[in-house]
């Protein structure tokens, strides 16, 4: 998620829970100087296990629920972040019943971004590449939004709260350790804001599944080719056809597959009798000359050319519905003349050419092609990318964000009132 909004109520959910944790960090120090606490070797152990038990029992349920084992890596990787973190989190913000809760979020948190972003699924190949003298290539895939952050993040929620409050139920039962019973209107808090989050996550279910990141475009019929100066010569009327078929499915920036899917086919009529014939089904993950990025190859609702720093500064500014980066080939009469070459199409908003395609590169012209370089505008196309996913993400991370954030004003607030027990 982006935008103004969300960014500053991401900085002021930070200030708070900051504010939070200080509170609790001084009222845990004066309640160590006259009770002192377990010793840091028990401390330790304590949080190794809870940690421990949170990464295997969330690893077991992901493997049932995706039917996949993440692998043995996937499981100590997590336990060296979730270790560490159990053990700072109880050391500043306590093992009371508030604090259980909001360690569980903050670790169902931690380890969802450490898989969003580091921890794609997949690896090892077999043999066993620890001990492979050649080690096979990793076909590793990345989590859908739907995987990822309807399902998982809930469920890492849920596993990673129960096992601190029942860690903390441990130490109450056996030290004495300070208390913050969340009472009744914090649980029913809680449960509201529960409920309301799986209502509004089981409708945007329905909108992110896999068809959310398709998208289909094609134009038939009349085109214009443009004969000269690229970007600034004539257009001629000619017929050409264009169809094309793409996935958005690399939201990640990495070299790593799967990279987004991309099928274009398109046929264009020169008036001097040469018919081309564009074919490409490879995404551009980067510019080859390093120049600009290529949203690794498809962009939903962009903004390229113009000062964007992405395309062609030769063109003024443009948003597209769809936008592709890709190689491909182009043929002349059936023989091909360019193999591996830049293939970019777009919707626009302009009249007369809501659709354009081009091929090559103006910098570096192609032999056999007039000009040197391809650029077909069509007045119109059928298909686009829709925004209901896109809606439905938004409305989802939205609202868990706001649910967040009064729960985490709520509990600064009531700390503000006096309300954190140093007492059993």
């Amino acid at each position: 998620m982006t935008g103004l909004p969300v960014h500053f109520s991401v900085y002021y959910l930070g200030y708070v829970a900051g504010l939070w944790l200080w509170r609790r960090r001084s009222a845990a120090v004066a309640f160590r100087s006259v009770q002192p606490s377990s010793s840091l070797a028990a401390e330790a152990v304590l949080a190794l296990v809870t940690a421990a038990g949170v990464v295997i029992v969330l690893g077991l349920i992901q493997a049932l629920v995706l039917q996949e084992f993440p692998g043995i890596t996937w499981f100590v990787v997590r336990l060296a972040v979730a270790f560490p973190f159990t053990l700072a989190w109880w050391m500043v913000a306590g093992t009371d019943r508030t604090a259980a809760v909001g360690g569980g979020i903050m670790m169902g948190f931690l380890l969802t971004t450490y898989s969003h972003y580091l921890a794609p699924v997949g690896l090892p190949n077999d043999p066993v590449r620890l001990l492979a003298e050649d080690p096979p290539p990793a076909v590793v895939h990345w989590l859908s939004y739907r995987e990822e952050f309807l399902v998982i993040l809930p469920i890492t929620l849920i596993v990673a709260s129960l096992a601190y409050l029942a860690a903390g139920r441990w130490r109450r039962r056996h030290q004495q350790q300070p208390t913050n019973p969340l009472g009744r209107a914090g649980i029913g808090s809680v449960l509201a804001g529960t409920l309301a989050l799986a209502a509004l996550g089981a409708v945007a279910a329905l909108y992110t599944g896999p068809e959310a990141n398709q998208a289909t475009v094609s134009s038939t019929g009349s085109g214009n080719l443009e004969k000269g100066t690229p970007f600034e010569g004539e257009a001629i009327t000619t017929t050409a056809t264009l169809r094309m078929s793409v996935e958005n499915r690399n939201t990640h920036r990495t070299p790593l597959p799967p990279h987004d899917r991309v099928d274009i086919d398109a046929t264009v009529n020169s008036p001097d009798g040469t018919v081309y014939e564009i074919r490409a089904v490879e995404p551009m993950v980067t510019d080859p000359q390093g120049r600009f990025t290529t949203w690794s190859g498809i962009g939903y609702d962009v903004w390229h050319h113009g000062r964007s720093g992405i395309g062609s500064s030769r063109l003024p500014p443009i948003q597209s519905n769809v936008a592709v980066f890709a190689l491909g080939n182009i043929s002349a009469n059936g023989r091909i003349v360019a193999a591996g070459i830049p293939v970019h199409v777009m919707t626009t908003s302009r009249d007369g050419a809501r659709l354009e395609l081009h091929v090559g590169d103006t910098d570096f012209p192609l032999a056999g092609v007039p000009e040197g370089h391809l650029r077909v505008m069509w007045s119109d196309y059928v298909g686009g990318h829709t925004r209901s996913g896109v809606y439905a993400r938004y409305s989802f991370g939205g609202g868990f964000l706001l649910v967040i954030l009064g729960f985490a004003v709520a509990a600064a607030r009531r700390q503000a009132r006096g309300t954190f027990l140093l007492q059993d």
